[in-house]
């Protein structure tokens, strides 16, 4: 009885997220695995729930909100993204990064997009002393519900009282899926 009340509560709650969602993103190397759920608020305000698994790195679950704005070619989007990580080589912790996203439509239906998000010290807690995230990546739209792309990512932590380490570092292929 009690799996079944555990199955039908996330089933019920999987939907609620999915009728409001607009775009899930998957990525993918030999050593890294990373979903995306992405949603609007309104129509200047997103937010997102990401999952980044590295076999070399460990884990990270973020949570972040944007303003967005377009104008023309170009969307941006600024605002913070709170993540937690769990390390494999470090110590665990979490961090407020201060950044944003960039999209370029190129035309024939392909554009560049790059995301960088930095956290300072006094953003950062546990024994995570700050980080640094990039993401770029070259995506091509095959219609406009669904986009394969090839990106690069780097995600660096710093500590307090330990080497600096790096959650995740290479090129990926993903999809992203627009409902």
């Amino acid at each position: 009885m009690k799996s079944k009340f555990l199955f039908g509560a996330l089933a019920l709650s999987a939907v609620s997220v999915n009728a409001q969602a607009t775009d899930f993103t998957f990525g993918l190397n030999d050593d890294m695995l990373s979903t995306e759920l992405q949603f609007d608020v309104n129509k200047d305000v997103n937010a997102s729930v990401e999952y980044i698994y590295a076999d070399t790195g460990g884990q990270m679950l973020s949570g972040a909100m944007h303003i967005a704005h377009d104008a023309g070619i170009h969307h941006f989007e600024l605002g913070a993204k709170f993540s937690q990580v769990w390390s494999e080589r470090s110590a665990n912790g979490n961090f407020v990064g201060i950044g944003g996203r960039y999209a370029m439509q190129l035309g024939s239906n392909i554009s560049l997009h790059g995301a960088g998000y930095y956290s300072p010290s006094v953003l950062s807690f546990g024994d995570i002393d700050g980080s640094w995230q990039f993401d770029g990546k070259v995506q091509y739209a095959l219609n406009p519900a669904l986009a394969l792309f090839v990106g690069y990512r780097n995600i660096r932590l710093q500590y307090d009282h330990a080497p600096n380490s790096t959650l995740d570092s290479g090129f990926y292929l993903g999809a992203k899926a627009s409902f």
